[in-house]
């Protein structure tokens, strides 16, 4: 079974490499150029007027190709470069798989689940569409980074795990902080220890779009409606944000509300904070922050107060739309997660106080309707997913049954080149032929496409839905 899913994925994985790229910058994609000139050009450009704070800390691995280019001499040219990361991303891939069946093994997984969440891991957009039609993204590395240093983190091979870890910080620093908070707090906190007071999954449901109608109310009385529009791609309705903000309240307090654990005192956190190893990990982060921004300039690219602010705005475009935008871009994933939701957050506040903190960090990134902002962090996800489908007995027919709805989600086989759409690219038309691309990134979803996802998500809803409940052997 196993020899057969990962055929299929090399098969699909290789059509996606040998068929079309993204039409912008000769292949290179939006921020891909980016990546791109690194790649060309790393060795004049990082000790010469340098990078900008935010993407300095994105450079890896295509810095290594500039850096393995000039110690043999190979011409930066184009082609060589557009090979390079084919290669490139084959040994990605081929790590992911040998880490992903480590892990399964570790966790003595059953047959049935290791399919399902294999399934989950490999058969979604971004691998079977993405990752081959835009090569230059950090995206697929930072998941291996993070999937090999949390495999050695549960195996307690913490060294390992830090160390590794450390290649985030030049990749995707969020799983970086992530493995340190699930290594510096690995352990449960006493049954005894201080917790709040408040249910946390309740507060969360409330909390979320409260935040959300304020940050929409705060824009509107200091006359920002083009902010907001701009955040939402869309003109700003009153009655739809309103429709979206009970529609947003109505998801949340739908799946949250029977997670009633109390959350552990930030004062319980700092108590338990283990010092000697947390300055172990520091002095050499500091350092190496030190030399990166170094060789940073005064560029301005990424403002942290805006991506916070669009976090909490991109739920309202349309109603559900966070939902629908997870089903575009993981399939099958974020239905098994909301449908099992109550078992799965036990699971997950069980395993260890940082678990149970990089988490609620998880659901804050996840709130937004552009997916691709959690999927390095997928396996941390996987893990407790996986735990719940153990406990549950699958038939082959089931599970078989998952998988055909998890590719025929991931859409792989939906061209994306097709006339007029560099144009429409170049020119920033976002509504029209340009959304064979971007309507897999929520947040640029036209009404047309939020629609037709709408439709599919409710009906994968219901095919999963049934699916576990005929599950039984």
């Amino acid at each position: 079974m196993f020899a057969l899913l990962v055929f299929i994925l090399l098969l699909l994985w290789t059509l996606s490499f040998a068929g079309e790229k993204i039409p912008l910058n000769n292949g290179a994609g939006f921020d891909g150029l980016f990546y791109y000139n690194v790649a060309k050009d790393f060795s004049t450009d990082f000790f010469g007027d340098g990078y900008d704070r935010f993407r300095i800390f994105r450079i890896f691995p295509f810095f290594l190709i500039n850096l393995f280019f000039s110690f043999f001499c190979i011409e930066p040219s184009h082609t060589n470069l557009m090979r390079s990361m084919f290669v490139l991303h084959y040994v990605n891939l081929a790590i992911q798989l040998i880490f992903f069946f480590k892990l399964a093994k570790f966790n003595a997984w059953k047959k049935a689940t290791t399919a399902i969440i294999f399934s989950c891991y490999f058969f979604n957009y971004f691998i079977l569409k993405n990752c081959g039609y835009e090569i230059f993204q950090t995206d697929a590395f930072a998941m291996s980074i993070f999937l090999i240093s949390y495999y050695y983190l549960l195996s307690r091979k913490f060294v390992r795990a830090i160390s590794i870890s450390f290649l985030g910080i030049l990749t995707w620093p969020t799983i970086t902080y992530t493995i340190w908070l699930l290594y510096l707090f690995k352990d449960p906190f006493p049954t005894q220890a201080p917790r709040l007071k408040f249910h946390t999954g309740k507060s969360l449901a409330i909390a979320f779009p409260l935040l959300s109608v304020g940050a929409v109310a705060t824009l509107y009385v200091l006359h920002k409606q083009p902010l907001l529009e701009s955040m939402l791609f869309t003109q700003a309705s009153p009655p739809l944000l309103f429709a979206s903000a009970i529609a947003w309240f109505a998801f949340l307090f739908y799946i949250l509300r029977n997670c009633d654990y109390r959350f552990h005192t930030p004062f319980q956190y700092l108590r338990s904070l283990p010092w000697k190893k947390l300055v172990l990990i520091a002095l050499p982060f500091v350092a190496l922050n030190i030399f990166i921004r170094m060789h940073a300039n005064d560029v301005f690219y990424f403002s942290e107060v805006a991506f916070i602010l669009q976090i909490f705005l991109r739920p309202l475009k349309y109603p559900f739309i966070t939902p629908v935008g997870h089903i575009c871009y993981f399939g099958i994933l974020p239905l098994l997660v909301l449908f099992l939701f109550r078992d799965f957050s036990k699971d997950i506040f069980n395993r260890s106080a940082g678990y149970a903190l990089a988490f609620l960090a998880f659901i804050f990134f996840a709130t937004d309707s552009e997916a691709r902002h959690v999927i390095p962090l997928l396996p941390m996800i996987l893990v407790p997913l996986a735990s719940v489908l153990d406990k549950m007995n699958w038939n082959k027919k089931s599970v078989a049954s998952l998988i055909a709805l998890q590719i025929a989600l991931s859409h792989f086989y939906l061209t994306i080149n097709t006339e007029g759409l560099a144009e429409a690219l170049e020119s920033n038309n976002f509504t029209t032929i340009a959304q064979r691309y971007l309507m897999s990134f929520g947040p640029w979803m036209t009404l047309r496409s939020y629609i037709i996802w709408a439709i599919f998500s409710i009906f994968a809803a219901i095919s999963v839905s049934y699916i576990i409940k005929k599950r039984k052997i």
